[in-house]
């Protein structure tokens, strides 16, 4: 899967490890179309007129440029800290410090070496900008003899591609399994080397930390640029250089996301005292991420028979801790054989760890949306609770609170925390949403349709009464609708995520124009809801999922999967439960000579565990003119811990 489609056998043989265990790597160089924005060039184009009119230039849809780059060498891997500290204490040179932004988007400042994190020496060095670079190559290149610098923003572009014409050099998404960046839910840099090399042998050179290049320009020779990701950048920000924005760089900011790398020109390769026989700084084997591969396995059909209760066309599905199944306004005690009428269960439901079961009515299931009065910011919500495995239901009106509210509605997503809190996502409106755009399919949903929010709300009192605690996403560009229909999990390791429908039917434009699209995306917390990442698109291999109504839920094995109701509808799955990969996607049909529509797409609708990784999904289908339920069991196991690709 990583092999590129076309790649130039660069790299000349000619190597030299210097004098701190640094291989340095002999390149000749080339002509090539580069896709890092020239600001030389636009400063030519635009003049001296205002950084508004570059500003301007930049922001236009990205060219490539012919560029020539001559030989040269570049450094197998960035700079380390232990490389760092020896030109700190042989200089008194300042401690690297500076801001961290991480990716859920908690802002401090520090030096990287008093961070547990941050500090290793093998790990890169942080917290440095051109002046510390600049230091550092003249200190090196005195100590050694040879003329050391960092390679131009071309330069590096050059060697990060390795002659493929693909955004990455593995292909054109990235991707958690080579590169350290935002999805990998990582959250610091990792130590050089962690991750595949690509075909010229250069390390690290998508990910884990920026790496600062020189931009001369003709009003700033010091200006420098940030290239190729960090640990903390969202998907969207990944590529060659900085997200292709016209942005400060280091010579006003010290970053503890931004390191450098060494390079110097083709004729300093000769042998000089100090040289080591071998690197010192090398490659830490193993430490690349892998999934394990997945066994999926599809069982017999269950038939439910007719959907009752209104609506008819849409269907809840849930599995007590019991193990009594409930479907809509049906309960059966004995895995579908037989039911008996209930309280219908709604969409937005769980079960607390004391055996309760609560759930928040919405339109699909009795209840309404949540009207507010835009200055007081409060509504009610219709609560039911059953503390005898839905048996019997009370009844009950909640109050909810936020402020500039316009309306919200919950759909699916509850869960409880260790404290006994509740969260549960909702989506609607505040007064003052007012960004609306024309469906690409040509459905309007109101006249107009204004693009919705999705907010969490916290309860601790079991839910007699709602706070607003924070909005997960409010992205009006992603997707027709904004983002709405919503289900909430926590994963493995403690964080929170959200999965988040953004049109009505799914769409996924043919002609690769992302503003188009109605992506399903997912966002994560990391301090249980109080701020969020900016939302990604998830894909399964080279396949976009989009798709409305997610449910999520995970394994005994610690498998994430989230079902997507149309269209389509399908499971995906992630194997370490974390969402930052996702490996494998199922798809059923109704079987012919079955239904109606022989061979048709299922409406698959809901799900939930019916053993440990056993889920039974749940579909929907019309037959002359009736809405029938049947659900479909799928099982899915780790087949091993080896690397998944």
């Amino acid at each position: 899967m990583f092999a590129p489609e076309r790649a130039v056998a660069n790299p000349t043989g000619k190597t030299f490890v210097n004098s701190l265990g640094m291989r340095m790597i002999g390149l000749e160089g080339g002509s090539f179309d580069a896709w890092t924005p020239s600001l030389a060039r636009y400063g030519e184009m635009m003049g001296k007129s205002g950084r508004a009119d570059l500003a301007f230039a930049l922001n236009r849809p990205r060219v490539t440029i012919p560029v020539t780059v001559g030989d040269f060498f570049l450094a197998e891997f960035p700079v380390t800290n232990g490389m760092y500290r020896q030109f700190v204490k042989q200089t008194s040179h300042r401690r690297p410090e500076g801001k961290l932004v991480d990716f859920f988007w908690k802002r401090s400042r520090a030096s990287p070496w008093d961070l547990e994190d941050f500090k290793g020496d093998d790990l890169p060095v942080t917290g440095v900008q051109n002046a510390d670079i600049i230091a550092f190559c003249k200190w090196l290149s005195q100590k050694e003899g040879r003329q050391y610098r960092a390679p131009t923003i071309h330069e590096f572009e050059y060697a990060n591609r390795a002659g493929t014409d693909t955004r990455f050099w593995w292909g054109d998404r990235p991707d958690v399994r080579t590169m350290n960046f935002g999805p990998s839910l990582i959250n610091h840099p990792v130590e050089v080397g962690s991750y595949p090399p690509n075909p010229w042998d250069f390390y690290g050179m998508h990910g884990n930390v920026w790496e600062y290049c020189p931009q001369r320009l003709p009003w700033d020779e010091s200006r420098f640029q940030a290239m190729g990701g960090a640990f903390n950048c969202p998907q969207k920000w990944t590529g060659i250089d900085a997200f292709g924005n016209f942005h400060e760089g280091p010579q006003k900011m010290r970053l503890l996301t931004s390191s450098f790398r060494l390079a110097c020109e083709a004729d300093q390769g000769a042998a000089r005292p100090g040289d080591r026989q071998k690197p010192t700084i090398v490659a830490a084997a193993g430490r690349d991420r892998a999934f394990p591969k997945l066994k999926i396995t599809v069982g017999e059909r269950i038939a439910f028979g007719l959907s009752t209760g209104p609506p008819y066309n849409i269907t809840s599905f849930f599995v007590t801790r019991e193990g009594t199944w409930i479907v809509k306004n049906r309960r059966s005690t004995d895995r579908g054989k037989t039911w008996k009428a209930c309280t219908h269960i709604g969409e937005t439901r769980c079960q607390l760890r004391d055996g309760t079961i609560i759930s928040i009515h919405g339109p699909e299931s009795g209840g309404a949306r949540a009207g507010f009065d835009h200055m007081e910011g409060k509504a009610q919500l219709k609560m039911l609770v059953s503390t005898d495995d839905w048996k019997t239901v009370e009844r009950f009106q909640a109050s909810i609170y936020v402020p500039l509210a316009d309306f919200f509605v919950p759909v699916r997503g509850i869960i409880e925390l260790e404290d006994g809190r509740l969260l549960a996502t909702m989506y609607g409106r505040m007064d003052g949403d007012h960004v609306r755009e024309d469906s690409p399919v040509g459905y309007e949903l109101d006249a107009p349709w204004i693009k919705t929010r999705v907010i969490l709300i916290e309860s601790k009192d079991r839910g007699r009464s709602w706070r607003y605690l924070s909005t997960v996403s409010y992205n009006p560009h992603l997707g027709f609708e904004g983002q709405n229909e919503s289900d909430i999990i926590r994963l493995p390791d403690g964080k929170l995520a959200v999965f988040m429908r953004t049109g009505i039917h799914g769409y996924a434009d043919l002609h690769g124009r992302e503003n188009l699209d109605q992506p399903l995306l997912m966002a994560w917390s990391a301090d249980e809801g109080r701020t969020w990442t900016e939302p990604q698109r998830i894909h399964v291999g080279d396949r976009l999922i989009t798709g409305i109504y997610p449910r999520a839920l995970l394994t005994s094995q610690g498998v994430l999967a989230v079902l997507r109701c149309r269209p389509d509808g399908s499971v995906i799955f992630s194997p370490d439960g974390h969402g930052a990969f996702w490996s494998d996607e199922h798809v059923h049909y109704l079987p012919k000579g079955h239904e109606a529509s022989d061979g048709a797409h299922a409406g698959m609708q809901d799900m939930a565990l019916i053993g440990p990784d056993t889920i039974l999904v749940v579909d929907l289908f019309n037959k002359l003119g009736s809405w029938y339920i049947a659900g479909v069991p799928v099982t899915v196991t780790k087949e091993s811990r080896r690397d998944g690709r």
